[in-house]
């Protein structure tokens, strides 16, 4: 069964979901973050984004951005988001309540629902017919939101994301920084930690506006192409990327300098070895498409005039188009060739202003007409929201979030991101531990091998079991037991051939396999296992500058096939494991190839000629071939 059809099958149900819709409307800017209408209006939001993601990552039909489209809510969406970010730009800085504990939260939400709401129009714009869908007025000013959002991350200094956010503080730093910040402090690292993801998640969807140039109205395309010039600031993306950040990391052992980068994609920093600096994230593949898409295509040269100015700037990406940036995007030949026949081209000088293509050109109204609505009611605002604010309670604020955190299958959604933040946050941190301890490399040496013939070890029945059957096997329901006397207890030691190290990749993960090899016994007695033993494995690792580790998996019942000694006699193996690269505290597996051992019985001749064919002939048991230990990367 795959991925996508285990747990719950939505978060929200499609009647919910059109019920939730429904209730969408225009929000007033005096109700933002104010009322309770606007609170039950925010996680309304939350829940519908999260299920559109949920949706495109199974790859099901979206019915929340169908509802959307049905039902007519894109246009309320849009004006809400215009007046969330004109609050944000023109309310908040005004307000007194930053310094109260108890309003820190509600503010949070604000700040966030921006956030929501772009989320949720990334994975709407995805769909062609949803921009084909939207008024004129509507895609102007969401072209014109992209590119205030594109603008801002051009001229935001590198040193303030560094300095003023946590993506790039240690643990420990982060954990500093925030017990040292007051509520005004922490709102402000918040609000551009927001602004930012806002802003590469714009750029997405200026990639998805871009894509759809052949279906969007002359006023569009020119506002896109002429009046906002998208095509150089999407060079200046290029050229001085935000999404990638180097460290200076100092050695305290050698006292040198190691320069460490990271890159930002799906939404968090992430650390990237040097090699692989020219492997495109999703983050940086959606500039070169944008760009494709504005160079390429026919409606693009049709309404955009190339100027010596142009010219000259959309030369200096040439050089970022090597062999491996095509391997990766094939289609960006058709820039570099672009580029090539524009490089011999005589083009007007930059002097010679730019034709429009339209006589008259169609300004966005809605965002304007907020502005000036209530342009004279800022300051009111903003001190009506300070009244308000003193009836606000963190706790009440926190039951809401909660409503919309427990909903059924969230972790599926939730729990990698938090994981990878938290390895993130964490990571510099380990930084000068791995470099300390690189020398002090831990590696396996020894595994034990336990199995109990009598099923000794206690059955956990709220754990799944960890065993995974790798070849058919006999279904035979029998339950009688080997007439054979096998020992209670084999116990097997390995060592660990590190010489064999082999990297494998598989449905199942990247992982690091090892051969095992079994040191000589004391006894002579045959190693033998019963079809219904438990087993236990225990790997030892080392390392030069500290004690031994040992890790130790189990498996509570091997279930091998039922084999009966009757009839002719053959060798079936197949193929056990002990842990799992997937669940469990310990993610490590002890891989075991079983061998039936008809020969044993061969001290039972009588007993054989007796049940020839017959299913009482005494079951047997097994004894060990191959053994390998393989461990995740």
């Amino acid at each position: 069964m795959s991925d996508a059809l285990e747990g719950p099958a939505y978060l929200v149900m499609p009647p919910e979901a059109e019920q939730l819709i429904e209730q969408l409307k225009n929000m007033p800017l005096e109700a933002i973050g104010a009322s309770k209408d606007w609170i039950a209006y925010h996680h309304i939001i939350e829940k519908l984004n999260l299920q559109a993601h949920q949706s495109a990552a199974r790859k099901q039909d979206n019915f929340v951005v169908e509802s959307l489209l049905t039902y007519q809510k894109m246009p309320p969406l849009i004006v809400n988001l215009l007046a969330t970010e004109m609050w944000k730009a023109q309310i908040f800085p005004q307000l007194k309540c930053q310094d109260k504990e108890a309003a820190s939260l509600r503010l949070y939400f604000i700040l966030y629902h921006e956030a929501a709401l772009v989320n949720l129009f990334e994975v709407a714009f995805y769909h062609e017919h949803v921009v084909e869908t939207l008024d004129d007025d509507l895609l102007l000013e969401m072209v014109d939101y992209c590119m205030r959002k594109i603008t801002w991350l051009i001229s935001l200094p590198r040193d303030a994301i560094a300095t003023n956010t946590a993506f790039h503080k240690t643990g420990e730093e982060a954990i500093q920084m925030i017990q040292t910040q007051n509520s005004r402090e922490e709102l402000a690292r918040q609000q551009m930690e927001t602004e930012f993801r806002v802003a590469v998640q714009s750029v997405t969807i200026l990639r998805y506006t871009a894509e759809r140039l052949h279906v969007l109205p002359l006023s569009v395309v020119s506002r896109l192409l002429d009046k906002h010039d998208a095509l150089l600031s999407l060079v200046v993306l290029v050229e001085n990327p935000p999404w990638t950040h180097k460290e200076l990391v100092k050695d305290e052992k050698t006292n040198e300098t190691q320069v460490r980068w990271k890159k930002f994609a799906q939404q968090k920093w992430s650390y990237v070895e040097p090699s692989d600096l020219l492997v495109l994230t999703a983050t940086e593949a959606q500039v070169w498409l944008a760009i494709y898409y504005l160079v390429c295509t026919k409606s693009a040269r049709e309404h955009y005039e190339v100027t010596q100015y142009r010219k000259d700037q959309l030369l200096r990406i040439r050089k970022y188009l090597n062999e491996l940036m095509l391997d990766q995007l094939p289609l960006l030949s058709d820039v570099q060739r672009y580029l090539d026949e524009l490089a011999i081209v005589q083009v007007p000088p930059s002097a010679i202003g730019v034709k429009s293509s339209l006589v008259m050109e169609v300004v966005p109204h809605v965002r304007e007409n907020m502005m000036r609505r209530t342009r004279n009611e800022l300051a009111g605002l903003a001190k009506r929201f300070d009244e308000l604010s003193r009836e606000f309670k963190r706790g009440e604020d926190l039951l809401q979030l909660a409503e919309v955190y427990q909903m059924d299958g969230i972790e599926e959604l939730l729990d990698a991101t938090n994981q990878t933040t938290l390895d993130d946050q964490n990571a510099g941190s380990k930084v000068e531990e791995e470099e300390e301890d690189e020398d002090d490399e831990v590696e396996p040496s020894v595994v034990t091998l336990i199995f109990h013939n009598h099923r000794v070890i206690d059955a956990k029945p709220d754990k799944k079991p960890l065993i995974v059957e790798i070849l058919d096997d006999d279904d035979n329901n029998n339950e009688q037991q080997t007439d054979l006397v096998l020992p209670e207890l084999v116990s097997v030691v390995c060592d660990v051939d590190l010489a064999s190290c082999k990297a494998v990749e598989a449905k199942s993960g990247r992982y690091y396999r090892y051969a095992l090899r079994p040191r000589p016994r004391e006894t002579k007695e045959p190693i033998l296992v019963s079809w219904n033993a438990s087993a236990e494995a225990t790997i030892t690792f080392e390392s030069e500058l500290s004690d031994p580790t040992n890790i130790s998996v189990q498996c509570d019942e091997l279930t091998l096939p039922q084999i009966r000694g009757g009839g002719a006699f053959k060798h079936d193996k197949l193929w056990m494991q002990i842990g799992s690269l997937q669940e469990g505290p310990h993610r490590l597996v002890v891989q075991c190839q079983f061998i039936t051992t008809p020969e044993v019985l061969q001290g039972h001749d009588n007993q054989l000629e007796a049940h020839i064919d017959d299913l009482e002939a005494p079951l047997l048991p097994f004894t060990l071939g191959a053994l390998f230990l393989s461990l995740p990367f």
